[in-house]
C-alpha cells in the first residue's frame, strides 16, 4: 500500500493541508501521515532544528483516518523525523505532499518558502517530492474547488510514486490560480518567474516590514510561472536539487589558479 506523507509550513490546523488530505482521501487506497509544524513557520526556507529538541507530539486531524503528528520545528524537520523516528517499521514514505500553501510560491519564492523546502528535503532523503501552493493570499479562508483541481496531478504522482517512475534529484513545484475549475485553462509546465517582483520595506509601529510590489508592465516570459498562473494555468515545475552550474565548471579549468587533476608541480 502506498505510503503518503503530509507536511506544510502554515501549521497543522492549517486549512490547506486538511484540504489536500480530504483530496487524497478521495483518491487513493493509501495509508497517510500528517507530520507538520505545531505553529505556522512561512518564509524558513530550509531551516533545520539544531539548538533544541524535536518533541514530536500526536494530533487529532479532523477526525479523518490519517496518523498525525505536530512538531516543535520547521517543514524539513518534519520530513526528517517522519523518515527517521516516526514510523515503527522504518519505512520510508513513497511520496511527499507539502501544502496546500496559503499564496503562490513562484520564482525566487522556492528558495524562502517553507513548502517547497518540505518537498525537496523529501528529494534531499531519496523520496519523491510535490509542494503545492494556492493563490489565495487576500483571501486566505477559501479554498475555493481546490480539491477538485489537483486531483489530477495528484493522481499521477501518485501512480508514478507507485511505479518508481519518477526522477530522483527533482521536486516539483505545484501552482493553482484561485478559480472555479471551469475557468482554469488547463496544466502547463513552467520555468521560475526569478524578477516577478521587487522588496520593499514599510515602515510601521517603529519597524521594518518586508512586502512586495510588483512593478507595472514588467518584462514576462509567457512560459514562466507567475505569467501562467496569473492566466489561469496550474503550473508545474521540476526543481533540480542540484544547482552546479556545470558550464561553468568548464570554463573554471582555464583560470590561471585552477591546477588540473593529474598535473604535478614542475
Amino acid at each position: 500500500m502506498l505510503r503518503i506523507l503530509l507536511t506544510n509550513d502554515d501549521g497543522i490546523e492549517a486549512q490547506g493541508i486538511r484540504r489536500l488530505a480530504e483530496a487524497l482521501l478521495d483518491l487513493e487506497e493509501a495509508e497517510i501521515y500528517v507530520v507538520a509544524p505545531a505553529e505556522e513557520r512561512s518564509g524558513v526556507g530550509h531551516g533545520l532544528t539544531y539548538r533544541s529538541a524535536l518533541a514530536p507530539v500526536s494530533h487529532a486531524f479532523y477526525g479523518l483516518p490519517v496518523k498525525a503528528w505536530a512538531i516543535n520545528g520547521n517543514p524539513a524537520d518534519c520530513v526528517k523525523a517522519a523518515c527517521h523516528l516516526l514510523f515503527e517499521d522504518r519505512r520510508r514514505p513513497d511520496i511527499v505532499f507539502s501544502g496546500i500553501n496559503v499564496g503562490t510560491n513562484l520564482g525566487r519564492d522556492i528558495y524562502y518558502s517553507g513548502t517547497c523546502s518540505g518537498a525537496r528535503e523529501a528529494v534531499i532523503l531519496g523520496v519523491p517530492g510535490v509542494a503545492l501552493s494556492y493563490d489565495n493570499w487576500y483571501a486566505q479562508d477559501d479554498f475555493g474547488r481546490v480539491g477538485e483541481l489537483i486531483r489530477p496531478l495528484l493522481q499521477m504522482f501518485c501512480e508514478q510514486a507507485a511505479d518508481k517512475k519518477l526522477p530522483a534529484d527533482v521536486f516539483w513545484n505545484v501552482n493553482i490560480p484561485h478559480l472555479p475549475p471551469e475557468q482554469v485553462k488547463g496544466i502547463a509546465p513552467a520555468a521560475l518567474a526569478l524578477h516577478h517582483y521587487e522588496d520593499r520595506y514599510d515602515r510601521e509601529d517603529g519597524g521594518y516590514w518586508l512586502t512586495r510590489e510588483y512593478p507595472d508592465g514588467q518584462q514576462q516570459s509567457d512560459a514562466d510561472d507567475y505569467h501562467l498562473v496569473k492566466n489561469g494555468y496550474i503550473t508545474v515545475t521540476p526543481v533540480h536539487i542540484d544547482a552546479t552550474d556545470r558550464s561553468l565548471l568548464a570554463e573554471m579549468a582555464e583560470w590561471p589558479l585552477v591546477k588540473q587533476r593529474g598535473q604535478g608541480t614542475t
